[in-house]
């Protein structure tokens, strides 16, 4: 549907700021040709991908709005307006134009005041808070506007409409959300449907316009007029096919009547009371009687759980239990496939206030999968979760809160990706606000980024695989982690990828690491001390000590232990003097390495070292000596360098950017920072330099290295 936008104020615009339709973001005023769609006076055009709010131009956004390819989103709390002391005259506060398939995403409030129309022609406003409200009175003002293809007012929205002459009109809007319109002089003025769990307040002078209609699916409906004597409108009001049974009062003081679609005299009962024009109107297809205890505030496959159903949800002999007690959700090979044509949008939908905990098995598809208003705890689960079959993108995977909730994932399995080979992704794999991830496997494809955690994610358990992908193309702003930290122990490293920069990424111990390597202690957890010491771990063996070359014990500073206060003299097998827990850490070497064993006295070899933790109370740890020392010695969240590349520009960030000593001229390196770097990281003896002249930056270098060069920039 068109618009016409009024001219934009003259003087707010310099002449070097002139118009033309190739631009991708330009003020009102312009001709909205190509335009991809509006938000209040800027036209942003198909091929603008960024902030639509990060300049002077744009008075009438306050908050922090960004448009990539269809997806207007905002973040935070934002005001929108088209009134003040320049008005933009008869401008939408949004308003679709050459994209059809525009998709809103409020994660926060949006509040907007226009003297015009509200939304216009979205394909799906998915989620968040918005309060709009008319400050004009406008005979043909809109609240929402339906698309040409439809509009879908999606289950996790709030919508306010205030003093819009029409609260719902044009085109056909699926309500599954929340829509409350007041002081309207029409409703729905438009073909309208609303689903099981949605809730519609109308306050208007006329429930249904002429040109309307209203499909009654299941939900709350409320229908109160502000002015007596007129058509209400209610011959308008239809009941869907998709609702067998529902309830209804004339009066909020009275009680309900119970209709039963199936038996034709019910429905027509109630098809009488309606031709009648009633100032209220109320209708559920909850159980208005059910005790409030015996519902809980928790959906599965569509299926609301209640006291009754909680121990065979689905009635299929037991897929899905609940325990009200714990908020345990049991999954039995559960299949949550939903249709979102029949009004399923979530396979499990959770309003708990409380932490909602879920085991066992299941496949979700053809819908957003896990949402939570609050934390999340998959605990011994093995869930398959994929996009919708029907080819639309589902908008998340599994979600807690507005992506600001806390999600555990431990001792399960979770795979999430398309379905297919063309790949109908969800657009968001998992989104929280700390993810902690223990003994697990993740395997995450997404359209947009695949894992986002806006505090943390926290990863253990030596065990642990996370891999992550976005299907999203190099120009776009996704990321397979875009996490606030990450945080890594037990020798889980980020052998793939980066955070918050590459497409794909993995978690997990690194290869390298020998997996097979047997060790034998000569004391045990529990051993007394021997003449007022602790006994140590003796000889290193296994199954490839041919090839490995024991250096010695050593402290975690790197003192061999022969050099520390601890040692008894030779031959002692134990040490002494222990006035705290003492970290040992046992190093060998490949006897092939092309590193070889590290001088200048820090007493590190190279690969893995094997570590006992002695303390005083007698108890004995085993960890991965130089992984531990790395985790303690890197800034939380840095990933720990496997190449030369990676460990040059480490140390060169970490000593402030120096300039190197003379140009740097590698062949094999393109990047003029990473040649800085390289250069500089030869000249201060970190790197060794190569007699051909190249660099090598893909060529792995060994940890202790990592470790001294880090050591020898910080701690000059």
């Amino acid at each position: 549907m068109k618009r016409r936008w009024k001219k934009f104020l003259a003087g707010v615009l310099s002449a070097a700021l002139a118009l033309n339709l190739a631009a991708p973001l330009a003020l009102a005023g312009s001709s909205t040709m190509g335009a991809a769609c509006g938000v209040t006076n800027v036209l942003l055009y198909p091929e603008y991908v960024g902030r639509v709010d990060d300049n002077e131009r744009v008075p009438y956004i306050q908050g922090e709005v960004s448009y990539d390819h269809g997806l207007l989103t905002f973040d935070g709390d934002v005001t929108l307006t088209t009134v003040g002391p320049a008005d933009t005259g008869t401008i939408s506060l949004v308003e679709a134009l050459g994209e059809k398939n525009l998709r809103l995403v409020a994660n926060g409030k949006v509040t907007g005041s226009t003297n015009s129309d509200g939304f216009d022609g979205a394909k799906e406003i998915v989620r968040g808070k918005y309060d709009l409200t008319n400050t004009y009175w406008n005979n043909t003002s809109k609240g929402i506007s339906g698309g040409d293809t439809g509009t879908t007012i999606a289950s996790d929205t709030e919508i306010t409409l205030k003093g819009f002459q029409t609260g719902i009109g044009w085109g056909s809007v699926q309500i599954d959300g929340k829509v409350k319109i007041t002081n309207a002089e029409c409703g729905i003025a438009n073909f309208t449907t609303m689903n099981h769990g949605s809730e519609l307040v109308i306050h208007a002078q006329q429930y249904i316009g002429e040109q309307g209609h209203l499909t009654y699916n299941g939900g709350h409906l409320l229908l109160n007029v502000t002015t007596i004597g007129m058509d209400f409108g209610l011959s308008r009001l239809g009941i869907g096919e998709n609702v067998s049974r529902f309830w209804y009062r004339t009066d909020d003081d009275a009680g309900y009547t119970e209709i039963d679609t199936s038996v034709q005299e019910k429905l027509d009962s109630f098809f009488e009371v309606k031709e009648t024009n009633h100032a209220y109107l109320e209708l559920t297809d909850v159980d208005p009687d059910r005790q409030e205890s015996e519902t809980y505030a928790l959906l599965v496959a569509g299926t609301q759980v209640t006291k009754s159903n909680q121990n065979d949800v689905l009635e299929d002999g037991g897929s899905v239990k609940f325990d009200p007690t714990t908020n345990t959700l049991t999954l039995n090979d559960a299949d949550l496939t939903l249709d979102g044509a029949a009004g399923g949008y979530c396979c499990i939908d959770s309003q708990l206030a409380e932490e909602l905990t879920i085991t066992g098995t299941a496949t979700l598809s053809n819908a957003d999968g896990i949402l939570t208003e609050g934390p999340l705890t998959l605990d011994n689960a093995t869930l398959t979760l994929t996009g919708n079959i029907d080819g639309d993108v589902g908008e998340d995977a599994i979600r807690a809160g507005r992506s600001d909730e806390n999600i555990t994932i431990q001792n399960s399995t979770v795979t999430i990706a398309g379905t297919n080979s063309e790949g109908n992704f969800f657009q968001f794999g998992i989104r929280c606000g700390k993810l902690t991830v223990a003994n697990s496997t993740l395997d995450v494809k997404a359209g947009g980024s695949a894992i986002v955690a806006a505090d943390e994610m926290e990863v253990s358990g030596a065990g642990t695989v996370i891999t992550a992908e976005t299907d999203a193309s190099e120009e776009q702003d996704y990321y397979a982690l875009e996490l606030g930290r990450l945080i890594m122990s037990h020798g889980l490293d980020l052998v793939e990828g980066k955070m918050n920069e590459s497409k794909k990424a993995k978690i997990a111990r690194p290869e390298q690491a020998p997996t097979d390597f047997k060790v034998y202690w000569v004391v045990h957890p529990g051993d007394e001390p021997v003449n007022g010491g602790m006994q140590f771990p003796g000889a290193i063996t296994g199954s490839e000590e041919e090839a490995r070359l024991f250096e010695g014990w050593f402290l975690e500073d790197g003192t061999r232990l022969e050099d520390s206060p601890y040692y008894m003299g030779p031959g002692a097998n134990h040490v002494g003097n222990l006035d705290r827990d003492v970290t040992f850490y046992g190093h060998w070497r490949t006897a092939e390495s092309g590193e070889g064993s590290p001088d200048g006295g820090d007493g590190f070899g190279t690969l893995l070292a094997v570590g006992a933790v002695v303390g005083v109370a007698g108890v004995v740890a085993y960890q991965v000596g130089t992984e531990l020392i790395l985790d303690q010695l890197l800034p939380a969240g840095v990933a720990v360098p496997h190449t030369r590349a990676e460990l040059a520009m480490l140390l060169w960030n970490t000593a402030g950017r120096p300039a190197p000593a003379t140009l740097p001229a590698f062949a094999d390196v393109a990047d003029p920072e990473l040649a800085q770097a390289a250069q500089w990281a030869i000249e201060q003896g970190y790197l060794k330099a190569r007699a051909d002249g190249s660099f090598k930056p893909d060529k792995g270098v060994a940890k202790w290295r990592v470790i001294r060069g880090y050591r020898a920039v910080t701690e000059p």
